[in-house]
């Protein structure tokens, strides 16, 4: 079974080397590795080059696909894509690495279970040198982590450490978009769940997610960041306004949609400039009666504070077992 890894390159000079070493040294071998350079400005692709030269058995399995101007993040990742071969996919960040035997271990996964999706656990790697371990799902069904993703901030959203079947992207139309390069996860991660027929969670870590030192609170997300936050969350609400015909996530996709509201609010953006992103309109009369209040300054605090209350009380149906950790910071 060949694996695809894709990794988008840009700014990631002083995190390529390790990132290379750490795919280029998998147990697995029948690896394609597919990196594009974003045109970043400093010596990543040189780097990246330099660590290549050191692992002669990888090089006729490594492509590096250069966009002619930077494109940003969701281009890069459709671009690299575009170019897989295998039969599943594995998203990395240049800036993360993977677990020397992850490849062997999804794999594995896999093809006990059969499954679409194989999304392993990975460690938090904090400025200091620290790791925390994020997370254990092994207890929870598609359907039930697809919710708590819609529901945003209690799993990860991560497209990163999960190995996901090609054809989920290629017959459904499924691809990372040009422009969205924050919340481009969220906007993948959630209509691959939709469409697999079935998943596997493994409690083993297989990747290492590297924490910047300013990793954000809502309070310090940029205007840019909420403007493509919000594109995130319109594909995800046309999808799933299209294919949920049951209605099945209708509750938790509009919980998501109100945390993301009092975010993308608290950066600065208007009601009104909310609307041109995004053509969301509450079904539920609690959310109706949120979305109501948006054009209201006083009221955004307790915009998050019902969010938060609504989350803390969906998130008590969750089994204690299933979740290690509940924050997503993603």
């Amino acid at each position: 079974m060949k694996v695809s890894i894709l990794v988008p390159v840009y700014g990631v000079e002083d995190y390529i080397e390790q990132c290379a070493v750490s795919l280029f040294e998998q147990t697995y071998r029948d690896i394609e590795y597919i990196f594009v350079d974003d045109c970043t400005r400093d010596r990543s692709i040189e780097v990246l080059g330099e660590v290549l030269g050191r692992y002669a058995d990888r090089q006729a399995q490594v492509r590096i696909v250069r966009h002619e101007h930077n494109r940003g993040l969701g281009a890069a990742r459709k671009t690299a894509l575009s170019h897989a071969t295998g039969d599943f996919i594995l998203h990395v960040d240049s800036d993360d690495y993977l677990m020397r035997d992850a490849v062997e271990r999804l794999v594995r996964a896999q093809q006990t279970s059969g499954a679409d999706i194989v999304s392993g656990a990975f460690l938090y790697l904090h400025p200091d040198g620290t790791t925390d371990k994020e997370l254990c799902l092994s207890g929870l069904s598609r359907q039930k982590m697809l919710r708590l993703i819609l529901a945003q901030n209690i799993i990860p959203y991560n497209i990163w450490g999960r190995l996901i079947r090609r054809s989920l992207f290629t017959d459904h139309g499924i691809d990372a978009i040009e422009g969205i390069d924050y919340g481009e996860d969220y906007a993948l991660t959630s209509r691959l769940l939709f469409v697999a027929k079935n998943t596997c969670n493994i409690d083993e870590a297989v990747s290492v997610y590297r924490l910047a030192t300013d990793s954000g609170t809502f309070h310090q997300m940029h205007r840019r960041h909420a403007v493509s936050l919000l594109k995130a969350n319109e594909v995800v609400w046309q999808f799933l306004h299209t294919n949920d015909k049951n209605d099945d996530y209708g509750y938790t996709l509009e919980l998501g949609m109100l945390n993301t509201m009092q975010r993308v609010l608290a950066a600065g953006l208007s009601k009104k400039e909310i609307a041109e992103y995004l053509h969301y309109r509450p079904q539920r009369l609690l959310f109706r009666l949120c979305h109501a209040c948006f054009a209201h300054k006083p009221v955004h605090r307790l915009l998050r504070l019902t969010y938060l209350a609504l989350k803390w009380w969906y998130k008590r149906l969750i089994p204690p077992s299933c979740i290690h950790q509940g924050a997503a910071i993603l």
